[in-house]
């Protein structure tokens, strides 16, 4: 059974405890609107919060898929989130039903003026779920996406939501719901990120699309970072769970995929000569899934060869995209900051009100370890003829 099939199960059993409960906060079944997800977005007339629900349709008519329900898309603006809440009763008829909610798409826009606006209520709420992903996107309008839905017969927020219970399959955006951005904004030394969702087109067809990641300064955001990026950044965080780590030949062309099995982060903070280090060490167990190269895989040393290119250009991935967030955005994503409070508090202490001016220069050493430990199906070569 799928993620999707799951949560519309889960529903359809919560509309039959409705129907036959008789609890004191009893309430009829065409009384509610099941919210899905929800789009944020800035309308531009007025400046005003636009907020996109994807609401599920119960009536039974939707579109007829083994897993299908249909859901329709209502927008209204308004001063505050729980304005807006309150008042799209006039637009549905309904009282919005949060408990099913799975994710908050934010516009880029809104974003950048600050997020903690748009969901404090979320987050307060006692009919709403902490554990709901929020997303940022870089399309003209957040609703954009959700109205993808209109295409593909499908209840776009549950798609959503289960492309992200399979993200660690792929490692090219972070898996992080409002819990997690509340915790980050709150712990000192330690800034926010959050994946990027945009509108993929080819050939003529339009899907969502997860990769990449939205940097925050407290809760405005600074910029992005693309998947690849997004990878390197989630081996330094120790987020990695898999995927798949390309690796070049010393010519620089592409030549081998190693499978990520599992890998290890350790965060080590140092005082070497009165000035504060950052010591960063992995070791990511592997197996060789593809050889792109007419010489094939034949022995134990150009396997150690393949360890050593790999760990080289981790190396180089993993310092290129520090550096890329000291220089560029000066925002510790990285819980460096966080990692001298717990090892060091006594340093931190001193360097807690200028940190923002130490995370920019800091020093940073990089060692990783790749351990290739299966060649997938075969240890024989596969060899092009002569």
């Amino acid at each position: 059974m799928t993620q999707v099939k799951r949560l519309l199960s889960a529903i359809l059993s919560v509309l039959i405890l409705l129907s036959i409960s008789g609890c004191w906060n009893y309430t009829e079944v065409e009384e509610i609107s099941i919210v899905a997800g929800v789009a944020i977005d800035k309308e531009q007339s007025s400046g005003k919060i636009l907020l996109t629900a994807e609401t599920i349709d119960t009536s039974g008519g939707g579109g007829g898929g083994d897993n299908q329900a249909s859901s329709t898309i209502s927008s209204l603006a308004g001063d505050t989130m729980f304005d807006i809440v309150r008042s799209m009763i006039t637009m549905t008829g309904n009282k919005l039903f949060w408990s099913h909610a799975k994710i908050i798409i934010i516009s880029e826009e809104v974003a950048k003026e600050g997020v903690l606006r748009v969901i404090d209520w979320y987050s307060r709420d006692t009919e709403t779920r902490s554990d709901v992903h929020m997303f940022i996107t870089k399309e003209k309008r957040a609703r954009d996406i959700l109205n993808l839905n209109k295409t593909k017969n499908t209840i776009l927020s549950f798609e959503l939501d289960e492309m992200m219970q399979h993200e660690k399959y792929v490692s090219t955006a972070p898996v992080s719901d409002i819990w997690d951005f509340f915790d980050k904004l709150e712990s000192p030394g330690q800034h926010s990120i959050a994946p990027l969702v945009y509108i993929n087109e080819r050939d003529n067809r339009k899907t969502e699309r997860i990769s990449g990641c939205a940097i925050f300064e407290k809760d405005k955001m600074v910029g992005t970072l693309i998947g690849e990026e997004t990878k390197y950044m989630l081996f330094v965080n120790n987020k990695i769970k898999g995927g798949i780590l390309p690796v070049n030949d010393k010519k620089g062309k592409p030549a081998y995929s190693l499978e990520i099995f599992s890998n290890k982060t350790k965060i080590k903070p140092v005082w070497v000569n009165g000035k504060l280090k950052i010591q960063i060490s992995t070791e990511t167990k592997t197996g060789l899934d593809e050889v792109m190269t007419p010489n094939g895989f034949p022995d134990f040393e150009k396997k150690k060869e393949i360890e050593e290119l790999a760990e080289q250009q981790m190396q180089n991935n993993m310092l290129a995209v520090i550096h890329k967030v000291q220089k560029k955005y000066k925002s510790d994503i990285f819980g460096f900051g966080a990692n001298v409070h717990m090892n060091m508090p006594k340093k931190w202490n001193n360097m807690e009100k200028d940190w923002d001016k130490i995370f920019p220069e800091l020093q940073v050493v990089v060692e990783p370890k790749v351990i290739i430990e299966t060649s997938a199906k075969t240890t024989r070569s596969i060899k092009s003829g002569d």
